[in-house]
């Protein structure tokens, strides 16, 4: 028996509008379970995901805005596709073959997840192949984004039957090389999001990673790492977050066969009953509960009016290195001509 539909869906004539001169535009991604995913096109930004519980309810996993407006003047990482450099460089520069390369900062002294303009921030091309395909393309220019060379990007969402929505991308240098690192930046709440809940009631596992990165002044990596043995964000073992202080550290994965995902986390929700596998070609996860969400004096306002508020959402963010283009110890990701950056994030739905 398919699912009662879910009634609160997003209006996509409520996306409509132009940015930069670009149209915006909201897109629904249906399977034939009932699993919904709702996509603009501003900062490539998952804004709904639709999922049902242990007996069959479907409800909406994932922390969003109602209309362009509060996208606009909201959270920027919010259910973004983050690019072309996620997290922080140290210091908003970094060297790279001999030539010192400035970037803006955003996150005081430092730039992160690609400065004031990077993809967060950009309209994306979107084409919406079919009932569960959205293809998204965006060029990145140096005179924009202040990082070397001009990269295209190409990213796929995919909704299979199985309710998993999977990322695809690929980015190709046309000219010079520079540093890239993709990561998505969607806000779980496995209980549903239109109370504000906490995720107190979620158990994380982190099963492949022994170590996290040594970070120094403002969390900016130092390229040396501290082992989890012993420590309070040890996830090798599932551990319930209500238990544990807020989290905004990277896991470094145990290696991994280029181009070959791997289970990185597993999310559920005792209350529910809903659960998140996570898989990636990436060799970090990024683990953040949300301990800075609407801090701000303004509130933060989502869907159905719900103030978005600490610890009201996990994110899982596979990626390259954090602050890497400055810590030469650790593995970098430079894209060249002739040698693209391909990676794939798959994010699971179920019950137990």
């Amino acid at each position: 028996m398919s699912p009662t539909p879910f009634a609160h869906l997003l209006d996509p004539a409520r996306f409509e509008g132009e940015v930069d001169g670009r149209p915006t535009a909201l897109y629904l991604l249906r399977n034939a379970r009932g699993m919904v995913v709702a996509v603009t096109n501003l900062g490539a930004k998952v804004l709904q995901i639709v999922v049902p519980d242990r007996d069959g309810v479907l409800d909406d996993v994932a922390l969003g805005y109602d209309r362009l407006a509060d996208v606009i003047t909201g959270s920027p990482s919010m259910g973004a596709f983050v690019g072309r450099y996620a997290g922080r460089i140290g210091g908003a520069r970094f060297t790279l073959d001999g030539r010192e390369h400035k970037l803006t900062p955003n996150a005081g002294k430092h730039c992160i997840h690609g400065g004031p303009r990077g993809a967060r921030h950009r309209v994306f091309e979107a084409t919406q192949t079919d009932a569960q395909t959205l293809v998204l393309r965006h060029r990145f220019l140096t005179a924009e984004d202040d990082f070397p060379g001009t990269l295209d990007l190409q990213l796929i969402y995919r909704l299979g039957d199985d309710n998993a929505l999977v990322l695809e991308h690929e980015a190709i240098a046309l000219d010079e090389p520079g540093p890239a690192s993709f990561t998505s930046h969607i806000y779980f709440n496995l209980d549903g999001v239109g109370q504000g809940q906490r995720i107190d009631s979620h158990v994380l596992q982190v099963p492949h990673a022994s170590e996290v990165l040594a970070t120094g002044v403002d969390g900016i990596a130092t390229g040396g790492m501290v082992s989890l043995d012993g420590h309070v964000h040890d996830l090798r073992s599932a551990q319930r977050l209500g238990e544990l202080p807020d989290i905004d550290l990277s896991y470094p994965l145990a290696p991994n066969p280029p181009g070959v995902s791997r289970l990185c986390a597993q999310l559920r929700s005792e209350h529910s009953g809903r659960t998140l596998d996570v898989w990636t070609t990436e060799p970090l996860l990024q683990v953040y509960t949300a301990g800075q969400l609407g801090v701000a004096e303004k509130p933060d306002i989502g869907k159905w009016g719900v103030r978005h508020r600490p610890r009201s959402a996990v994110c899982l963010e596979p990626q390259h290195f954090p602050n890497a283009p400055n810590c030469p110890a650790l593995p970098q990701n430079n894209v060249a001509p002739g040698r693209p950056y391909r990676g794939q994030t798959v994010y699971r739905f179920g019950v137990s």
